[in-house]
Formats: structure tokens, C-alpha cells, sequence
């Protein structure tokens, strides 16, 4: 990361998953290691990955308690109780309880585990298996244990909600979230995570949505510049079939201002993953915050495949997704469809081939062969 990306803007490494092996512990119960077996600590990596000029994130749920912290029965810092007595009747599994937000000293143990991690050094906590905590102690209590959450972390740290179930449209979520999961887990990558995966489908729990395209389509409302961010998961490039799709699932991530969470191993990121993760053009408007709009939400029309958004100079950026198994034509409508009283653009501009295709009236149109892209900047 430090050598091939961290110039393009790439300034975070977390940790993520496999979580359960951390049952090395402080006095308070909190966990200062990734993996027991590692030979180095939390506070090493956060100082290495520091020192590299980039920031520290970490993997985990306050309203975890670990197997290590109920066998010692860690007192809980700030309350006048122990570990055993603030875990719930059910478990997350056999090296990890869930701490339940109605005993006293919840609140103390929660909110001490966010502030754990900032003084670790993280500036980024990803909260995972929220729908299991809902599933298992209800909305009210997975409300209130998220409020204390935010509560704690304040602007000292980024919160990722991620397996959320979102109900009412992420109603318990929304205000306690700086990002929120909107499709089912990268797994194995490749065009089924991006677009396949039980496409046009819905479920009221988590995940709603089984692809990451379908699950932008449906939170897309909820997302806006300096207020929300839709977590579409990881990047996988290495799982594509080809140029093509690496482009489709980059600019994806990009135009719906979703976070740009490289995945590929340090033995499968090939120069033709590389060479996607470094479109300067598309980084420049994820760090500017852009965040566009399809033009239906219903995941059915072909409308939905295309997202629009304007950059505060002014500018459209417009980008065409081929979902389809075919090549397809996709054309946008200077005036109508994008306000331009004149119906001219001064220039179109691929974002991908990096060349002007230069002034237009009317429209413009492309013919895009199946599972690819293109993303143009039109300015008036």
C-alpha cells in the first residue's frame, strides 16, 4: 500500500473478520491484539502504520465482551460491576458474548471500548454482525447501544455500520452512522458480488439487497456529501474477468461516493489491478465527496443504470453501467435530464480513456458492450 497506492490517496489499513482469536487482554477486558498468536500488538501497528503516513483502523463491536474477559471477569472500568455481569442470555458464539444494554454497566463498558481504540490511535472503527445483535436483544437495545456508540466516538472517530438490518429504510441507523453496509459481503468477489447476486430481489432484513449495484439503487436517497456514506464492501479486483469489469465495479464505488476499500492480497494485486485502483480522475472526485443519483431507483429499469451528479464548478459527471449480458446503447439528455437551459456542452470528457470528445448539442450516446462502463464529464 505504501509503495504502489498510498501517493493515488489509499491512507487507511484495518483489520477486518476473523476476530474471534483475539483473547488477549488489558485490565479493563479490552482486547490490545488482532490475534492472541500475533507477536505484536494493536499499539505496534497503529505506530507502524502511522509512521508510514497513513491511518489506523480496526475491526470490532463494543458490544462484543470476549471469552477471556468473562473467565477473568474483568471489572468494568468507570461502573461499580464485573464482565460476567453485563453479558446477555445469548451469545455471539462460543469466544464471544454480547453485552447486554439494559445491565448496569453497559453503558461504561461500550463506551469505554470505543475509547479504547481512539487511544490506540484508530481514526476508524468497523462495527460488524449488527443484525445479529438486533435479531438477538431487539431494536430498542441495538439503538440504544448505537447511540452510546456515537456518544463516545464524536469527530474522533469514523463509525461503519456494517450488517445492518435497516429497517424502515435505515431508520435506526441513519443518525448514529457515518457509513452504512447497503448489500450483502464482497465473499468471493466477481460479477456475482457486483451485480448478480440474487438481482431485483429484496428482503426486508439483512442483507436486503443481494449485489452491491441493487443495494446502491435502494439506499441512494439516503446518501448525500458530508452526510452519509453507502458502504458497498471491498474491492476484489483480482476476481474479475477482465479490464472491463475491474472499471465497472471502480467507477461504481466512485459515483456512489462509497468508500474505496482496496482487498486485493499483496500476491494478487497484479499491475492490472493496480492500474484501475490509480484512475486520478475518478479519485479526485471521491475525495472531493461526490456522491451521484441513479435515475430511477427501481432496479428493473434500465434508468437505474445510469447516475448523475453535479460537482459545485458546475460540472455533470454522468456515468452508463451494461449490466446486461449484451451490448446496449445509453445516451443522457443535456436538457432535460440534466438542466442544461442551452442543451450544449462545452466538452465531454471520458473519465477512463482520459481524452475530450468535445463539444455537443442535444445528447451524447455510447453503445457499451456487456459488463462495462463508461464515465464522461460534461461541462456547460
Amino acid at each position: 500500500m505504501d509503495t504502489h497506492l498510498k501517493a493515488y490517496g489509499y491512507d487507511m489499513i484495518c483489520t477486518d473478520g476473523w476476530i474471534e482469536q483475539a483473547q488477549t487482554i488489558d485490565a479493563n477486558g479490552y482486547i490490545t491484539k488482532y490475534n492472541s498468536d500475533w507477536q505484536h500488538d494493536f499499539s505496534y501497528w497503529s505506530d507502524y502504520i502511522r509512521g508510514k503516513g497513513m491511518k489506523f483502523g480496526v475491526y470490532y463491536n463494543p458490544m462484543w465482551l470476549t471469552r477471556a474477559a468473562w473467565e477473568q471477569d474483568c471489572p468494568v472500568a468507570g461502573a461499580e460491576t464485573t464482565a460476567r455481569q453485563i453479558v446477555g442470555k445469548n451469545s455471539f458464539n462460543a469466544d464471544l458474548y454480547w453485552v447486554d444494554t439494559a445491565r448496569p454497566g453497559a453503558e461504561q463498558w461500550i463506551k469505554g471500548y470505543v475509547r479504547h481504540f481512539i487511544d490506540l490511535g484508530a481514526t476508524y472503527l468497523r462495527i460488524d454482525f449488527l443484525e445479529n445483535y438486533e435479531r438477538n436483544y431487539g431494536s430498542d437495545k441495538y439503538v440504544q447501544a448505537l447511540k452510546w456508540i456515537k456518544e463516545e466516538a464524536g469527530d474522533e472517530i469514523f463509525i461503519s455500520l456494517v450488517m445492518p438490518n435497516c429497517f424502515s429504510h435505515g431508520k435506526n441507523e441513519i443518525p448514529y452512522g457515518d457509513m452504512i453496509r447497503i448489500s450483502d459481503d464482497c465473499f468471493k468477489g466477481g460479477w456475482d458480488f457486483v451485480s448478480g447476486r440474487r438481482r431485483g430481489e429484496r428482503q426486508e432484513n439483512w442483507p436486503q439487497y443481494g449485489n452491491a449495484f441493487d443495494g446502491f439503487i435502494g439506499f441512494s436517497d439516503i446518501a448525500a456529501p458530508g452526510r452519509l456514506i453507502m458502504d458497498g464492501d471491498f474491492m476484489r479486483m483480482n476476481t474479475m474477468a477482465d479490464v472491463d469489469e475491474r472499471r465497472f465495479l471502480f467507477s461504481l464505488m466512485v459515483v456512489t461516493g462509497s468508500a474505496l476499500a482496496v482487498s486485493d492480497q499483496f500476491d494478487t494485486a497484479t499491475e492490472e489491478c493496480l492500474e484501475v485502483y490509480r484512475n486520478k480522475e475518478l479519485i479526485e472526485l471521491n475525495k472531493a465527496g461526490f456522491c451521484a443519483q441513479p435515475l430511477s431507483r427501481d432496479v428493473k429499469s434500465k434508468d437505474s443504470s445510469r447516475w448523475i451528479g453535479k460537482l459545485p464548478c458546475g460540472d455533470w459527471i454522468v456515468a452508463f453501467f451494461n449490466r446486461e449480458d449484451a451490448a446496449d446503447e445509453y445516451r443522457i439528455d443535456f436538457g432535460k435530464e440534466l438542466g442544461i437551459e442551452t442543451g450544449k456542452a462545452g466538452n465531454v470528457r471520458d473519465l477512463w480513456t482520459h481524452q475530450d470528445l468535445g463539444a455537443m448539442e442535444g445528447s451524447y450516446a455510447v453503445t457499451l458492450e456487456p459488463h462495462s462502463c463508461q464515465v464522461i464529464r460534461i461541462t456547460k
